[in-house]
């Protein structure tokens, strides 16, 4: 397969140098001011065109089938067989995306759609003449003495209807096509896929046929020619040809959504907008180069063109390119940074919002023992009731009180506070000896200094990479914790994106910061998506699938055979689901919103690509 890949492309090049030469050489010839040539140059354009005249033939040598074999109800191509169907009566009444059944059809088949403007001017003559054909068939039977015809009322009134329409511009008339060619490995198999579909289209009560006599011209109607060799079509209003809009989706599409990948089983595309659904939590599994952070990072980019903003965590440095071309802000959390972030810091209360500073502070004092927790390692009962104390004492010197009115233009303590405290509490000095490297030690500056840095709109990355591993679940936690903080000063549409999540959840104080903030988050217009590549980790912490029934948007990528089956207990997956996810390519798998389930392949543009590739290799 290499091999030839590798022949095309050569034979490509070949084509398109020999292609530039002969124009080249064409020009020359053309606009040179002597009309004579000389006999050289004449021989030199002949022999140009003659290897770009042989190149083109061999291509087509390489992509066609090895046979072709016409019958009269049928065509064989290689080892498959081919049969078409036209469609010849339609309904009255086509109902809205009927033609989904075939869309969503789980076989192998080309449709083409041919659709052929009448001239309105046209059509009112002959509508003309079929009203008055049909009043005087009424008149003759009322004449004869017979009961009168209500198909012929029907008729009657369809046809006025339409006249007065088209007069007033409210609808147009075409002719359409309708054609569709399936293929199978065997004709008992290929009847039986027949029997479907005109079982399929036989409910709509739509018919058709089989192109007898016509087999070739049926296949050559439905292939990538743009030719209707059939012919074969009928009459259609505006309103009925909008019913056979063959790319609609019944799941998974909405009118101003972002486009997420093409729907593999369909091929139409998911368009879906998170911010429409009650819960637009998300989480991303998949497998490492299975294009988790690729997906992700489209889904970013083309949320910032529809204005909203996106904050993300990045444990591996990966979103420093994205953050380049679009202009966002790329904070980096470390010990040689000079940015910081207080953990100490209290949200500004929303306007019109019935939350007290009293309740931010109570709220930002149960978030400080889950982060002196983690920092401390675990403390004592008799630990935390001494540490509770100091901070809320720490607070206090800062004219900061649970029965505050308003902290605007209060400075907020730092740790170095903190630890003054607990040195004149009884039972503190363990405290204090823990909570030295943290102030004065090796890991001083980074969680005990004021905060420097500010979100703005747009994307903004905290980049987490250059931390030693003992310090990044804390530098997560207290970051989390910064957002929320601002988030919860403005109401504004945001995503939230946790990479590699399942370092968060190794720890359950930060593992249950992160699901309080999934559970509060749509309260303030705030979705969060957590992405991971270990499931066992994350759905072994506590706190792992209560995230996951918080979040109705799913994505799941390429799956390993180790974590196929956590996946298949928490989604309840199907063996074909399974099927998808353990030998899909890369960036296929499939893409779950509530009860829907569909497949997905994601796709990007060549600029996207660019921007968003995470492949080492380029």
């Amino acid at each position: 397969m290499e091999n030839q890949e590798t022949l095309i492309n050569l034979v490509q090049t070949r084509i398109t140098w020999d292609t530039v030469t002969f124009r080249e050489k064409t020009k020359t010839w053309k606009t040179t001011k002597n009309p004579q040539t000389t006999s050289k140059e004449s021989q030199e354009i002949l022999e140009s065109e003659k290897t770009y005249k042989e190149a083109l033939a061999y291509i087509k040598d390489v992509i066609a089938p090895e046979f072709m074999k016409v019958y009269p109800n049928k065509i064989q191509i290689n080892n498959t067989i081919a049969k078409t169907f036209f469609v010849y009566s339609y309904p009255t009444f086509l109902e809205w995306n009927w033609l989904s059944p075939v869309i969503n059809w789980d076989v192998k088949f080309d449709m083409s759609l041919f659709v052929y403007p009448i001239d309105s001017g046209f059509i009112q003559k002959y509508l003309k003449k079929r009203l008055t054909q049909l009043n005087s068939e009424r008149s003759i039977n009322a004449e004869k003495g017979l009961v009168n015809d209500p198909a012929i009322d029907t008729q009657i009134q369809d046809v006025e209807e339409l006249r007065y329409k088209l007069t007033r511009w409210e609808e147009k008339y075409f002719h359409l096509g309708l054609y569709i060619t399936i293929y199978a490995e065997s004709e008992e198999k290929l009847n039986k896929i027949g029997k479907d579909i005109e079982t399929i289209l036989a409910g709509r009560n739509v018919l058709e046929k089989q192109s007898y006599l016509r087999s070739e011209q049926g296949f050559i109607s439905t292939g990538p020619f743009c030719k209707d060799e059939l012919a074969v079509f009928r009459n259609m209003s505006t309103g009925g040809l909008s019913t056979t809009f063959p790319f609609s989706s019944s799941t998974l599409s909405h009118d101003d959504g972002i486009l997420y990948g093409i729907n593999t089983h369909n091929n139409s595309l998911i368009l879906f907008d998170r911010f429409r659904t009650e819960n637009a939590n998300m989480t991303v599994f998949a497998k490492s180069g299975g294009w988790k952070s690729f997906a992700v990072k489209l889904e970013i980019l083309r949320s910032l063109m529809l204005g909203t903003d996106v904050i993300v965590i990045d444990p591996e440095n990966e979103y420093k390119p994205l953050v380049d071309q679009v202009w966002g802000s790329y904070l980096d959390v470390s010990l040689n940074s000079s940015q910081r972030i207080n953990p100490f810091d209290l949200p500004e209360g929303l306007k019109d919002h019935d939350e007290k500073p009293g309740d931010l502070l109570r709220s930002a004092i149960i978030d400080l023992l889950g982060l002196m927790n983690l920092m401390l390692w675990k403390m004592t009962a008799e630990e935390e009731s001494i540490m509770e104390k100091a901070i809320i004492t720490t607070y206090s010197l800062k004219w900061i009180t649970l029965e505050d009115d308003s902290i605007t233009g209060k400075d907020m303590p730092i740790m170095k506070d903190l630890q003054d405290v607990l040195e004149t509490m009884e039972n503190g000095g363990s405290l204090v000896q823990r909570m030295e490297k943290y102030t004065t030690g090796i890991f001083s500056g980074i969680f005990s200094n004021h905060t420097n840095i500010d979100l703005k709109d747009g994307l903004q990355v905290f980049s987490v990479r250059d931390l030693d591993d003992m310090l990044r679940p804390i530098a997560m936690y207290v970051i989390l914790n910064h957002i929320w903080n601002k988030v919860r000063s403005s109401n504004k549409k945001r995503l939230l994106v946790v990479d590699e999540a399942w370092n968060i959840m190794q720890h359950e104080d930060s593992a249950k910061f992160l699901f309080g903030l999934v559970k509060r988050a749509r309260k303030y217009n705030l979705w969060i998506t957590t992405i991971t590549q270990d499931v066992e980790d994350f759905v072994s912490s506590p706190y792992g699938k209560p995230i996951l029934t918080n979040s109705s948007i799913q994505l799941l990528l390429k799956q390993s055979s180790a974590s196929i089956d956590v996946l298949e207990n928490i989604y309840k997956l199907t063996q074909q689901e399974k099927y998808i996810l353990l030998n899909a390519a890369v960036g296929q798998g499939l893409f779950f919103a509530g009860t829907e389930h569909v497949g997905i392949q994601v796709v990007a543009s060549f600029y996207e690509e660019q921007v968003v590739s995470t492949n080492p290799n380029g």
